[in-house]
């Protein structure tokens, strides 16, 4: 598996491109009782949301969290990563080892109090095509996996910084299948009570 050796930058915009409002609608399309969307206002944003799917039936809206990056590491690297946020602030030097005690506030991917339903990665289409490559996952899953992994998945993949105006933050850069399949795993099988895992830590 290639590894990233620089520090690849993130962009999280919000803004609204022709794509974006395209595949806003394609989600209010498949999933059943949905009837449209809006715009997180910026106290929800806060709380983990870009976006509401509205739905009928008396049902609370969900929520909506999208990651775009700037290009397709498949493309770039021949790799289909993704980013786990680990620390949302750090403030020590900015070169390993990541030291916890830095660690100011946990990064969004481990950050169980996110009022977010859904996170939506896209990636640009090569050769500037129409469109974007995405992956929807149900947020509760993906921050379990998180919590149980990031320590092994920083171990093997090395955590790396982004540079922020007054900040830094630490990511990991997964494969997606291998989060894929922590996800199958946690979600499917046969259920024992030592498979309890109520003790999860952070740092």
């Amino acid at each position: 598996m290639r590894m990233h050796d620089f520090v690849e930058r993130l962009n999280f915009s919000r803004h609204i491109d022709s794509d974006m409002e395209e595949f806003l609608n394609y989600l209010v399309e498949i999933i059943p009782g949905a009837n449209g969307w809006r715009r997180a206002t910026e106290d929800e944003d806060k709380s983990g949301v870009d976006y509401w799917i509205l739905r009928d039936y008396g049902l609370p809206p969900l929520a909506i969290d999208v990651k775009h990056r700037e290009f397709d590491p498949i493309e770039r690297f021949g790799s289909d990563d993704i980013c786990i946020e680990t620390t949302s602030i750090y403030v020590g030097p900015g070169k390993p080892p990541w030291e916890d005690a830095y660690r100011k506030k946990v990064g969004w991917t481990l950050d169980a109090a996110r009022r977010t339903d859904l996170i939506v990665y896209t990636w640009p289409l090569p050769n500037g095509r129409h469109g974007r490559r995405f992956w929807v996952v149900y947020f509760p899953f993906l921050c379990h996996v998180a919590l149980k992994y990031w320590r092994y998945w920083a171990a093997t993949y090395g955590e790396r910084i982004v540079y922020n105006k007054e900040y830094k933050t630490l990511c990991i850069f997964v494969p997606r299948s291998e989060v894929e399949e922590a996800i199958r795993q946690c979600c499917g099988g046969i259920f024992t009570p030592a498979q309890s895992e109520n003790n999860l830590t952070l740092w």
